[in-house]
């Protein structure tokens, strides 16, 4: 379970998107159900009921909060635990050996995470202090990509590609400068949760990034929480990413989360970077013929933490 992404904590869906209970989801080709018990607390279970295997997101939340399967009326905690069996006198030690897999949850900055193993005393997630705080202080904007997750969090950890990708758009400037012979510096701090990326085209205008492991890229727009722009790379499976951006606003009191739209430029801008990221086949490792220069420093630090994960998933 989870082999290529283990032990992680990502987002899984924005809060907004929760608008069926259970509700099914896909996360590093594990297919998940997630639902609130009466409480409002949400859970996650693996989308596969233990005594036929039916989906459970195809059930029901009982009025006790617990997940009936469709198929057999088998019912499940939050914690995944069975307790029900209909049309059988089931002792509570019988129950007890019947269990779905059930992964961590949090809610943060503005969505539904969790964490990719069954644990019930997991890690406390690394975050940046720009995500903390309340869901009403956060907006959310999301796209399918028909990619692997780690191309588009190349893509997004990638400075030199801006001139060109984006030369059209946020960063005509960069084009004709780099069309004129210019140079970059690009260089990459390693740090407890990944690296700060820092760089420079002209000698003077500059781009701060922050990587945090796995598949978080923090853009830096200036030094309040608010000018930051967070990207989740989210795999869904091999062949697929659910790219999310995370914004945080400066007045939580200014109307639901639900009313506040994305920033006007996720839309285009992430148009941009997909089209040329579908284009690219297989993981970052895929290609070992791939050719690298200086200017690649981030994404070739991003490349070695990955060979690691997926030469050896159990450290």
């Amino acid at each position: 379970m989870f082999d290529r992404f283990p032990r992680c904590w990502t987002p899984l869906l924005p809060l907004t998107e929760l608008d069926a209970n259970p509700m099914p989801a896909e996360l590093a080709g594990e297919r998940i159900v997630v639902f609130a018990d009466c409480d409002g607390n949400w859970h996650a279970l693996l989308d596969r009921c233990p005594h036929r295997g039916a989906a459970l997101s195809r059930g029901r939340v009982t009025e006790r909060g617990h997940l009936r399967c469709q198929y057999h009326g088998w019912r499940f905690d939050g914690a995944g635990r069975c307790t029900g069996v209909p049309l059988n006198d089931l002792n509570a030690a019988a129950l007890e050996k019947i269990r779905v897999a059930a992964l961590p949850t949090r809610r943060i900055a503005g969505a539904l995470w969790v964490y990719t193993d069954v644990t019930d005393d997991p890690p406390e997630p690394v975050l940046p202090a720009s995500l903390e705080g309340v869901a009403e202080r956060f907006v959310t904007y999301h796209q399918q990509w028909d990619a692997h997750w780690t191309r588009a969090q190349e893509n997004f950890i990638d400075f030199v590609h801006l001139p060109y990708l984006h030369g059209q758009s946020i960063a005509a400037w960069m084009h004709d400068y780099a069309e004129q012979g210019g140079s970059a510096r690009v260089e990459a701090v390693p740090k407890e949760f990944g690296f700060t990326m820092l760089g420079t085209i002209g000698g003077t205008a500059g781009l701060q990034l922050d990587w945090y492991r796995p598949n978080l890229a923090i853009l830096h727009f200036g030094p309040a929480p608010e000018q930051r722009l967070h990207l989740f790379s989210i795999p869904v499976d091999e062949t697929h990413t659910r790219v999310l951006t995370v914004s945080r606003i400066a007045d939580a009191s200014a109307g639901s989360i639900d009313a506040r739209p994305p920033s006007g430029t996720d839309h285009p801008i992430l148009d941009e970077d997909r089209a040329i990221v579908e284009s690219q086949a297989g993981d970052v490792l895929s290609d070992p013929t791939e050719i690298s220069v200086a200017s690649d420093e981030p994404t070739l630090l991003f490349r070695r933490w990955y060979r690691e994960l997926v030469s050896d998933p159990k450290d």
